[in-house]
């Protein structure tokens, strides 16, 4: 039997196929009219209704607005950098190497060598210099690991004295120090102690606070401690990974957690906290126009080349908004602005 389709039959089948077609147009162009009408009515609705733009967004936050740092240059000439302070009216970097001659450097803010100074009397083997400060009169605070002891130098490196503890407390083990409103700022780590004192510029005891421990208010090998406006305490809490805030007399109000290894600390002008973290290799920043503090970025990564940290351990900030940082395995100090 032949399945050859007859004239008449194909032109049928013809006829019905051209039928579907046009009923199919006619369905779609039906479909993109009552589209086109829902979308005009929606718009003149937007233009009778809408507010202007201002008005219909909310002001972007502060943090949104914030910007990073960028790198300026680095300083040279140090052995495995660790504390950093500047004099009071920055024209001074004053640095302590923790290998080396394990002297306490000077430079000018432009990177030149000034002079070196170190505990008189004193072979490198002897000495383990760690954190510095420096005073509005610029006095020069620095703390020995070796020598448990905080000593004080004047502008150009002379020891002036041996800061002596209250009576009792002659056995210590300062390690970091800041001058912060004329009280000098100390974090001890005696075993089992690992509090912070504050001492006047007579050296009388004003607050101590802390032990050791994981729980909140204790610390483990805390390095840094700064004061905001307010009065309130940040102190990196070392070994527990941790920035604890405390309030005047030193309670506990919060902790920022998931830090690798926090070290030092710094506020500007602008009320942002530094944090130099040294195994993420890396600075933190925060805002403290509220509280609880909000992260605004982190600027850094591990490495050799500019910008580029290997453990960094400290930081300092001038009032012109320069950032100096020491980069300890790379044996230099990093300078950075905004």
């Amino acid at each position: 039997m032949s399945d050859k389709v007859k004239g008449p039959e194909r032109s049928a089948i013809s006829n019905t196929r051209q039928r579907k077609w046009a009923r199919r147009r006619l369905i779609a162009l039906g479909a993109l009219f009552l589209l086109l009408v829902l979308v005009a009515g929606l718009w003149a609705y937007y233009l009778r209704t809408r507010k202007p733009l201002s008005a219909a967004l909310p002001p972007a936050p502060a943090v949104a607005q914030a910007f990073k740092p960028h790198y300026l240059f680095s300083i040279y000439g140090v052995d495995r950098p660790l504390g950093i302070a500047l004099s009071p009216d920055g024209r001074y970097i004053y640095v302590t190497e923790s290998a080396g001659e394990r002297l306490i450097k000077v430079f000018d803010r432009e990177g030149q060598f000034i002079r070196s100074f170190a505990v008189p009397d004193t072979r490198p083997a002897e000495r383990a210099p760690v954190y510095v400060a420096v005073d509005s009169y610029g006095r020069v605070y620095v703390t020995d690991r070796r020598r448990f002891a905080l000593y004080v130098f004047d502008a150009d490196g002379n020891l002036l004295r041996v800061f002596s503890p209250p009576q009792g407390e002659e056995f210590w083990t300062p390690l970091g120090v800041n001058v912060v409103n004329d009280e000098i700022l100390v974090t001890e780590v005696t075993r089992e102690q690992h509090r912070v004192m504050v001492f006047d510029l007579e050296g009388r005891l004003k607050t101590v606070f802390g032990r050791e421990g994981r729980e909140n208010g204790e610390f483990w090998f805390p390095n840094a401690v700064v004061r905001d406006e307010e009065g309130n305490f940040y102190v990196s809490d070392g070994n527990n990974g941790r920035l604890q805030v405390l309030d005047p007399e030193g309670n506990f109000l919060y902790a920022l957690r998931g830090l690798n290894l926090p070290r030092g600390l710094a506020i500007d002008t602008e009320k942002r906290l530094f944090l130099v973290d040294a195994v993420a290799h890396q600075v933190r920043v925060f805002s403290l126009a509220s509280q609880p503090i909000v992260a605004l970025y982190e600027f850094g990564d591990i490495g050799m080349g500019d910008g580029e940290f290997r453990y960094p351990n400290d930081i300092a900030v001038d009032l012109t908004g320069r950032l100096y940082i020491t980069d300890r395995e790379n044996n230099r100090i990093q300078v950075w602005s905004y």
